[in-house]
């Protein structure tokens, strides 16, 4: 089975952000599952596309490097997908550090705000605080469960919530500043799981906030989405052909942190539209290069 054959998935968290699979698990069981194409798009984190680059000179499979970056637009916070950034790039580097930085500071608010209302808890400890990444989460969560005030990771969400501290409170830069970055470093910025982060409900007014996003420079949309529904996902096919941009896929698999598996859509090359991705960002699943072709 060839890589046209086998299935796609550019949406993957490993344990250096907040899944709980190492990006050689990831790897590993997207073989498993038939996957020939893959991107691990860490939050605010660039430390498993290194390990990927390593990796693919191992396995049967290729991979474009990817990044999900936070930023702010009219409040709420708006997940970008930045596929095929030269991550060596030291600016580039340097912007998803700082990006990442901003989002551990809401939990750092959140701890400090409410060592007023626990006796246990407090910032010092917090910082203390150590936790096993490959049981995915964020160091906030953990916390929490330790201190027993939680019994399951997600149910820490719930004190973000609680307390008003949450990824929209988040100082992230605007959308046109992140656009803007991943352009620089060589890449294309993708709105991802548009369905989760456009509010609205009403078919015209999610049409129109899709639009005021898109406006800003996206590249593309990332359309096939495991809680997309059909009209949403044919919205958003349908924009991108009447538009040009390009059209991709993700699972968002978290592991177990997660509820979605690493190629679960079965999404296939000749169903996206990668544009100049697939000539000059794909790696050989067998000596690892980075090659100019079209799969």
């Amino acid at each position: 089975m060839n890589n046209t054959e086998r299935y796609v998935d550019l949406h993957l968290h490993s344990y250096y952000s907040d899944g709980t699979m190492s990006p050689e698990e990831i790897v590993r069981t997207a073989v498993a599952n038939q996957v020939g194409l893959l991107a691990i798009t860490d939050h605010n984190m660039l430390a498993a596309v290194e390990e990927l680059q390593e990796l693919a000179k191992c396995y049967d499979i290729s991979f474009i490097s990817g990044v999900e970056l936070d930023s702010i637009d009219q409040g709420e916070d708006i997940h970008i997908l930045g596929y095929g950034v030269d991550i060596g790039m030291e600016s580039f580097a340097a912007f998803v550090k700082r990006n990442r930085e901003i989002l551990d500071d809401i939990s750092i608010r959140l701890i400090t705000d409410m060592e007023k209302d626990y006796e246990n808890i407090s910032l010092k400890d917090f910082n203390a605080f150590t936790y096993d990444r490959k049981r995915g989460g964020w160091k906030a969560l953990h916390y929490f469960m330790e201190k027993g005030l939680t019994t399951k990771l997600r149910e820490g969400f719930t004190i973000y919530n609680q307390y008003g501290i949450t990824n929209d409170s988040g100082d992230y830069p605007s959308i046109e500043v992140v656009l803007q970055q991943i352009h620089e470093a060589g890449g294309k910025a993708i709105l991802a799981h548009p369905g989760v982060s456009i509010k609205e409900t009403d078919t015209v007014m999610f049409r129109h906030k899709l639009l005021h996003l898109l406006d800003m420079g996206f590249d593309g949309i990332e359309c096939y989405y495991p809680t997309h529904s059909e009209e949403i996902t044919d919205l958003c096919l349908s924009t991108c052909r009447d538009r040009g941009l390009l059209i991709t896929t993700g699972s968002d698999c978290h592991g177990s942190f997660g509820y979605s598996q690493v190629g679960e859509l079965k999404i296939t090359l000749e169903q996206l539209e990668l544009g100049d991705l697939s000539k000059h960002h794909i790696a050989c699943g067998v000596c690892g290069e980075i090659v100019d072709k079209t799969l």
